[in-house]
């Protein structure tokens, strides 16, 4: 095996990591909609849909390392495979079929993504009507106890000031 084909291994190689990375990032997502799907703010588990951010934020970390090693591995042989595409056939045709599984699977998680937005948009919103409701009862009940701690002047009776 030459040297080209072993950077096509290591390439392709670095390719199946991504796809497991984003096989957990999935994972992660479904989990995430777990936490909040058919639930209002206060009865989700903040911490836990948290917790999953963060292990998301590593593994993208982890993709964006793989993504950078792929690409300085490409730059090193992208003449080669220029010049000789037929000799390295099958690996370049190897590596396009773990990319198109792994666009497959970027726009899953992309359509994931924006379920959970949308989602916890909703959760957003219903607790912000609930808390603009308890501001107004509270500013409704606030006022009620000012007018009643105030002594009014009694303006039934007229007042006769000829005397």
């Amino acid at each position: 095996m030459n040297e080209t084909q072993n950077y096509l291994q290591m390439m392709i190689e670095s390719l199946r990591k991504k796809d497991d990375v984003l096989t957990k990032i999935i994972e992660k997502n479904k989990a995430q909609a777990e936490c909040i799907h058919d639930k209002e703010y206060g009865e989700i588990d903040w911490d836990r849909f948290n917790v999953l951010i963060a292990e998301k934020d590593t593994l993208i970390e982890r993709i964006n390392e793989l993504d950078g090693g792929f690409q300085s591995v490409y730059d090193r042989i992208k003449a080669e495979l220029d010049k000789n595409k037929d000799s390295y056939k099958k690996e370049i045709g190897e590596l396009q079929g773990l990319i198109t599984k792994l666009t497959d699977k970027g726009v899953e998680i992309q359509t994931g993504e924006e379920r959970n937005r949308a989602r916890i948009e909703r959760v957003l919103m219903g607790a912000k009507k609930e808390i603009r409701k308890s501001r107004k009862s509270m500013q409704a009940v606030s006022n009620y106890y000012k007018s009643m701690s105030t002594p009014e002047v009694d303006n039934t009776g007229v007042v006769d000031k000829k005397k």
